[in-house]
């Protein structure tokens, strides 16, 4: 004869909260500072009355990278104070993230420009490549009559002057 006894989940986690496991999830930081955030909202007030003509001659960028290897934020262990680095108590991760991909896209009112994938590190060097092979094209080709304004995002390769110092053709705009 077998015996089943249940044991509710709300009893195990008062059992190792009173034994000292505590709950733990990774450590959050925050994904814009306090300066990004004031940079942003100054733009968007100093742009709030913008007209949808003034919008339509704005492009807008992105080059966002994935990661291969992604550690899920609701990962969570049960452990005693000081014990965190027990081989129970961690998660392996690779280095530097364990690989990933850059894409780079650009778009405005009027077009899409297609998705290219991002070979090398996006270092001011590399983005000048970008800047004279992906950029130029893309707003002359958006924008013939020249009034476009190209909208980047304060990335520090995007800020570089070397980058800008052979591109007063292009008015750009920063957030």
């Amino acid at each position: 004869m077998t015996i089943r006894a249940g044991i509710l989940e709300h009893t195990v986690q008062r059992t190792l909260l009173d034994m000292g496991f505590c709950s733990r999830r990774p450590t959050s930081v925050p994904l814009l500072t306090k300066r990004h955030r004031q940079l942003l909202l100054q733009w968007a007030r100093e742009h709030r009355h913008w007209t949808m003509d003034e919008w339509k001659r704005v492009a807008w960028s992105d080059e966002p990278r994935f990661l291969i290897h992604h550690v899920d934020a609701r990962v969570r262990v049960r452990r005693l104070p000081g014990k965190q680095l027990l081989p129970s108590c961690t998660v392996g991760h690779t280095q530097a993230g364990g690989g990933g991909i850059m894409l780079r896209g650009m778009f405005s009112w009027t077009s899409l420009e297609p998705v290219v994938v991002v070979e090398q590190t996006m270092k001011a060097a590399n983005y000048l490549n970008i800047i004279a092979d992906q950029l130029h094209p893309y707003m002359a080709f958006a924008f013939p009559t020249g009034n476009g304004i190209f909208q980047q995002n304060n990335a520090a390769c995007h800020k570089a002057r070397i980058c800008w110092s052979g591109s007063r053709n292009i008015l750009m705009n920063s957030t």
